[in-house]
């Protein structure tokens, strides 16, 4: 039977890491589980292995449910193996480069992040691919720059990634300046589906926040990838827009051409500026008044003639 004091080390050493430290802990355990040693950790990625880690890092809605886990198993296990494991632990401060790096703003900022892992899956190996069976966006992060046979080792990568994005926001915050309403956002979202070039399936937007965030988040890579490019397809997605208000703005209204003289003209730029309304609403709500004032009934407003 394993002595209460290994458990209670194990404990200790648990607690005292940050919840982001706990997906390479959970990588040390399932190393542990399938070759009872702790050999070759971040220089390979096992299939066997990865479909367990997998499988339980899905499973664990938030980052603290992991000590639950870790502590499960190794209470049932030998004393030597809770004394390694918690060793292990203890020594992935000096294993791990990328842990010095500010890594919870890429949690709270999901542009940072999207743009995070597209750097990172542009450079997959095709064994690599496994790693993208992790679900939540911020775990699989995490797991690149903590347990990555390449990328856990380096910390220029990470430098890479947010002097590119730091480059994005300071000349684009908002891509659609213009355009930055719900409406829009929501309505690009089914746009740019209809369309291979924009790669915008992968994107499941729910909220209207996150719609705003999504189209960001596509024409942040898009700019990253080709400047060209994402200027053609910025150009075609705000025309598209353009002309679908215009229908909105003028449906039910025929266009009729009238020639007026010079003296005409100028008074109805006069009323428009005055008024800050287009030639076309002023010359309606002429014809309003005057319809109003001379051809319609005073009680019933149906028309005398």
């Amino acid at each position: 039977m394993t002595e209460p004091k290994y458990i209670y080390k194990l404990n200790s050493v648990i607690k005292q890491l940050k919840d982001e430290d706990l997906v390479p802990a959970l990588f040390l355990m399932e190393m542990d589980k399938e070759f009872n040693i702790f050999y070759g950790f971040n220089r390979e990625l096992d299939k066997k292995l990865m479909r367990n880690f997998n499988q339980i890092i899905n499973s664990s809605k938030e980052l603290n449910e992991i000590r639950k886990t870790i502590l499960n198993y190794y209470s049932t296990q030998d004393q030597k193996y809770i004394d390694d494991f918690t060793r292990e632990v203890e020594d992935l401060n000096f294993q791990l480069p990328n842990r010095g790096k500010d890594i919870l703003k890429y949690q709270s900022n999901p542009r940072l992040l999207s743009f995070a892992l597209n750097y990172y899956n542009v450079k997959f190996r095709y064994e690599d691919n496994i790693i993208n069976k992790i679900n939540n966006p911020f775990y699989k992060f995490l797991f690149i720059i903590y347990c990555h046979p390449i990328y856990s080792q380096r910390t220029t990568d990470l430098n890479r990634i947010e002097d590119r994005f730091s480059g994005i926001i300071n000349s684009h915050p908002i891509h659609f300046q213009k355009n930055d309403t719900i409406d829009f956002y929501i309505w690009a979202k089914n746009y740019m589906d209809d369309n291979d070039k924009y790669d915008s399936k992968v994107y499941t937007p729910i909220t209207n926040e996150e719609y705003r965030t999504t189209v960001n988040i596509i024409f942040d890579k898009l700019f990253d990838e080709n400047k060209d490019i994402y200027a053609a397809l910025k150009e075609k997605l705000s025309n598209a827009w353009y002309q679908k208000k215009y229908r909105q703005k003028n449906k039910g209204k025929k266009a009729h051409h009238y020639v007026l003289q010079k003296n005409t003209l100028i008074a109805l730029e006069s009323l428009a500026s005055k008024r800050k309304l287009t030639h076309e609403k002023i010359i309606e709500n002429l014809i309003n008044e005057h319809y109003v004032k001379e051809c319609a009934d005073p009680n019933s407003g149906d028309s005398l003639y």
